[in-house]
């Protein structure tokens, strides 16, 4: 019974979080994909600071996408790289003064790893800050 108890407390609390997250990104980051059709799928975490996350995502040739990995501010600048099978760093947002999204178009289908790294914070903080990061996929709007 008391098994029971605590998967559906477990349960009960990531489907907390999940819904806090799905709010978060549906009030913060819908303006970064005006133009775009976001995907069907919904990738969200929550993350303390030194998290690191990975995702394996494939593309399709021809597609203008934005690839958008919204995050809560107080995570501070949370870093994205595009890795591809070899292990080369296609793109890394800390480039590009950590931007949130990243537009590109490939020639061929490629599948990639999206790792997710959240900055350590000082600690000095009694309280490490949680906070959603959300990765939305997004195909461009043709005329």
């Amino acid at each position: 019974m008391k098994k029971l108890v605590l998967i559906l407390f477990v349960l009960a609390q990531t489907s907390i979080a999940m819904g806090q997250c799905r709010s978060f990104v549906k009030n913060n980051c819908g303006d970064a994909m005006k133009g775009f059709i976001p995907g069907e799928s919904f990738n969200a975490v929550k993350l303390f600071p030194g998290d690191q996350a990975e995702v394996e995502m494939t593309f399709y040739s021809d597609v203008d996408y934005r690839l958008l990995v919204c995050s809560h501010d107080n995570l501070g600048d949370v870093n994205f790289q595009l890795v591809d099978k070899e292990d080369n760093v296609v793109y890394d947002n800390a480039s590009k003064d950590y931007s949130e999204f990243f537009d590109f178009r490939l020639e061929g289908t490629r599948s990639f790893l999206l790792k997710i790294k959240v900055p350590e914070q000082e600690e000095s903080a009694a309280i490490k800050p949680q906070g959603c990061v959300a990765i939305l996929l997004g195909r461009k709007l043709t005329d």
